[in-house]
């Protein structure tokens, strides 16, 4: 089988350790041939090269782990090796079959199918640390991987992630807290499925959204023209009114007497129905979702929406610390905490009104808006 240019191989010394059936035996012929055939291989002919690999991938199975391991790296960043040989260590131990489902592109899309179909967890999970998966393979890894292999492959910026799996992941990061941080800091995440993120993450997390997902002024004001109408536009008493503290706010918008200072004064004095009904009809947000939004154990919504009215600093902070002074309805107190109260004034600082303005605009005009506070009511009803 071997050629006269290759005399420095002992022939003989092969010849018996094929002989040979003990362990040690076994392992001293793999890591000759495993040698000859990635060390020589400029030295062998095709039909050399084909004869070495097919005796390599039988005595595979034969040899303990660490070899198998050990030929697994060196074949990972090799750019030849049989086919059956690196599928049969691709789908051995994760130990093994590691530095090929991670590096190898010897491992065709049509195997990395297969073992993501049949294999473990542990073999998704190492396969979504590759940097060449296409949207086929990203979809499959989260139509069957566990949410340590969906949160990996997000954390993965090389990895393609169709638009049908980016919906699918925002919406699932309502439930699962351990996606949200990587999609949030991936560079292809869409504008507008970071904003629809903002309502049920933390703190932390919606501030960043705010300053790094800048909305498109040209698409918000497209998307106001497409749209059916905007409820922004001056509203009468009787659209507006369903009760007296409706009726009566809107009575004083009409006499421009619906000031910060009057708002704030409704909530010294706990006139919480009138607060809502005058944040609403100045805001163009609903009287429920106002209701929601200062309920809210993250203030940012409320921080954005009183940035957009133009209230000051001080408007500002008295109205965070009097919607949380209490629960309405409750005996309950609120625990203020002092390093949040500076984190939210700092927030709100450093929040220009025309990007606050933006994005209220995008709340009211984005058709998954009403969904996501359904979903944080639903929270806050479970608290």
């Amino acid at each position: 089988m071997i050629d006269d240019n290759t005399d420095q191989i002992d022939q003989k010394k092969l010849m018996d350790l094929s002989r040979d059936r003990s362990a040690a035996g076994r392992r001293q012929l793999f890591e000759n041939i495993s040698n000859l055939y990635l060390d020589e291989k400029e030295k062998l002919s095709e039909r050399e090269r084909a004869q070495i690999g097919d005796i390599l991938t039988k005595l595979t199975s034969s040899v303990e782990k660490s070899i198998r391991q050990a030929l697994s790296e060196r074949l990972a960043v090799s750019g030849d090796a049989p086919h059956d040989l690196v599928l049969l260590l691709a789908n051995d131990e994760i130990e093994v079959a590691r530095p090929l489902l991670v590096q190898s592109r010897l491992v065709l899309q049509s195997d990395l199918m297969e073992i993501i179909a049949n294999r473990s967890n542990e073999h998704l999970l190492v396969i979504a640390e590759r940097d060449d998966l296409d949207a086929t393979l990203t979809d499959l890894l989260i139509d069957l991987g566990e949410e340590d292999v969906i949160e990996a492959l997000i954390r993965n910026d090389d990895a393609e992630l169709s638009q049908e799996a980016m919906n699918f992941l925002v919406e699932e990061s309502r439930r699962v807290d351990r996606f949200q941080e990587p999609l949030l800091a991936r560079h292809d995440i869409p504008t507008d499925l970071a904003h629809k993120m903002f309502w049920w993450v933390s703190a932390a997390l919606r501030r960043h959204i705010i300053n790094n997902f800048e909305i498109d002024t040209t698409l918000l004001d497209q998307q106001i023209v497409a749209a059916t109408h905007d409820y922004r536009k001056e509203q009468s008493i009787a659209d507006f009114g369903e009760t007296h503290a409706d009726r009566l706010v809107a009575q004083m918008a009409s006499r421009n007497e619906l000031t910060e200072k009057f708002l704030i004064q409704t909530l010294k004095s706990k006139r919480i129905r009138l607060f809502v009904a005058g944040l609403s009809l100045k805001s163009g947000l609903d009287i429920l979702t106002i209701s929601r939004l200062i309920h809210d154990h993250n203030a940012e919504a409320l921080a954005i929406t009183c940035k957009t009215l133009g209230f000051d600093r001080n408007s500002f902070s008295a109205v965070f610390l009097l919607t949380r002074r209490e629960t309405t309805g409750s005996d309950r107190k609120h625990t203020i905490d002092p390093a949040e109260f500076e984190a939210v004034m700092k927030f709100y600082d450093r929040l220009s009104g025309e990007t606050a303005g933006k994005v209220l605009d995008y709340w009211k005009l984005d058709a998954g808006y009403s969904n996501a506070v359904e979903e944080l009511d639903s929270q806050l009803a479970s608290l």
